[in-house]
């Protein structure tokens, strides 16, 4: 799947609440998310996520690259990092190197807000309001309070790629509950629109579960794409503030 790596970080750029305030960051230096992918029943990848620091900031890293047969098949190798203001976690720098088959891209990007504008390797683009990377908007979508969300709400969202700030809706779906090999984690369920045509089949094919808790980490994504599916699993977590939450199975099921 060619663009396997850039889908798991799409999957973290649409789960942004758009105009939430009060910002309480859940995570610390040193958390580490480590995410299994399968195309089908096939394992395709793993995708991490790290938080550290730099001139005291917070820096993002996100590394992904496929495994097994499919590595034999489509070798990925992807590098991404961000670098956010630890009060606003608004990025100052984004740098992505991008490694699929014959497919390579390095990008980078300089957050201007004296000037109000993003300068990429390529072009310079006016800053919206609020401006985030695929990256940074994940850790943002975190430190967000979603108590008051209602659902089937419809929350705006907007994050630099490809030199364009790219816009989406995500719909908040309720409360659900996934299976992980940590135990049943109560999650917050949504769905985000995406564009058809290239990778997707419909708007809405894709399903995201977020922890119910302090930690707000995605554990599980289901998409259908146009040919297969894809499933994203939370494998491994580390350094986080809390234990995910979890409850016991019900007696029913």
């Amino acid at each position: 799947m060619k663009h396997i790596i850039k889908i798991t970080l799409i999957i973290f750029y649409i789960s942004y609440y758009g105009c939430a305030q009060n910002i309480h960051i859940p995570f610390i230096e040193g958390e580490k998310l480590t995410y299994k992918i399968q195309y089908g029943p096939v394992n395709a990848g793993i995708a991490s996520l790290e938080v550290k620091t730099f001139n005291n900031q917070y820096k993002y890293l996100a590394e992904g690259k496929s495994t097994g047969v499919f590595n034999m098949l489509f070798k990925v190798r992807d590098y991404y990092e961000s670098i956010v203001d630890k009060v606003t976690l608004q990025p100052s720098r984004f740098y992505r190197n991008v490694n699929e088959g014959n497919y390579k891209k390095k990008e980078q990007v300089f957050f201007n807000y004296d000037l109000l504008r993003a300068e990429s390797t390529r072009d310079t683009i006016p800053l919206p309001n609020n401006p985030h990377d695929i990256l940074s908007i994940f850790y943002y979508l975190r430190s967000q309070n979603l108590n008051d969300i209602k659902e089937n709400e419809i929350i705006p969202a907007k994050a630099f790629l490809d030199d364009e700030f790219m816009d989406s809706n995500l719909i908040y779906l309720g409360k659900d509950t996934i299976k992980t090999k940590f135990g049943i984690v109560p999650c917050l369920k949504f769905a985000p629109k995406l564009e058809t045509g290239r990778v997707f089949k419909e708007d809405y094919s894709m399903k995201i579960w977020i922890s119910d808790d302090a930690n707000k980490v995605p554990v599980q994504v289901k998409s259908k794409i146009l040919v297969g599916s894809i499933e994203m699993n939370l494998s491994k977590y580390s350094g986080t503030i809390k234990k995910i939450k979890t409850i016991k199975k019900s007696k029913k099921n």
